[in-house]
């Protein structure tokens, strides 16, 4: 297909619980032509996730019910492959290293400039295109089964 480009059917979910923050996020993304869908909570994201495919999420770190860490884990239970970004006004060194040891792609803080949404983004997608490479690769003649 001619012109197609990257930001094509690329699904983004964003969870904050702030109405402000989760009308930024879309329309920063909507300007790159993403599908962006938002959630005030972890549990409608969650359910989301679990009929959808998603390449990435930005969680927010404080959230009712359960917080952002816990929303990254069974993020990742349900699609180990989804990049997802812990956004945080609230960063802390030990929640940043819990975050990216549960395979969290970055940890934002709050205030963040459009270009650093856009730059994770453009991460996040090309983490998702090397694995799913790597998993061509190692189904290719040759593999043992």
């Amino acid at each position: 297909m001619e012109g197609k480009t990257l930001a094509e059917n690329v699904k983004i979910i964003v969870i904050d619980d702030e109405e402000g923050v989760r009308e930024s996020f879309k329309m920063i993304l909507k300007i790159k032509d993403y599908d962006v869908t938002a959630y005030e909570d972890g549990e409608a994201a969650i359910s989301s996730v679990k009929k959808d495919l998603y390449d990435m999420a930005f969680v927010d770190y404080k959230l009712p019910g359960m917080d952002g860490i816990e929303v990254l884990k069974k993020l990742k239970e349900v699609d180990p492959n989804i990049e997802v970004v812990i956004v945080t006004a609230y960063a802390s060194e030990s929640s940043h290293a819990n975050a990216i040891t549960l395979g969290a792609l970055e940890y934002l803080r709050k205030p963040f400039l459009m270009e650093e949404i856009y730059e994770l983004v453009e991460r996040g997608l090309r983490k998702r295109r090397a694995k799913k490479t790597q998993k061509k690769d190692s189904s290719g003649p040759g593999a043992i089964h």
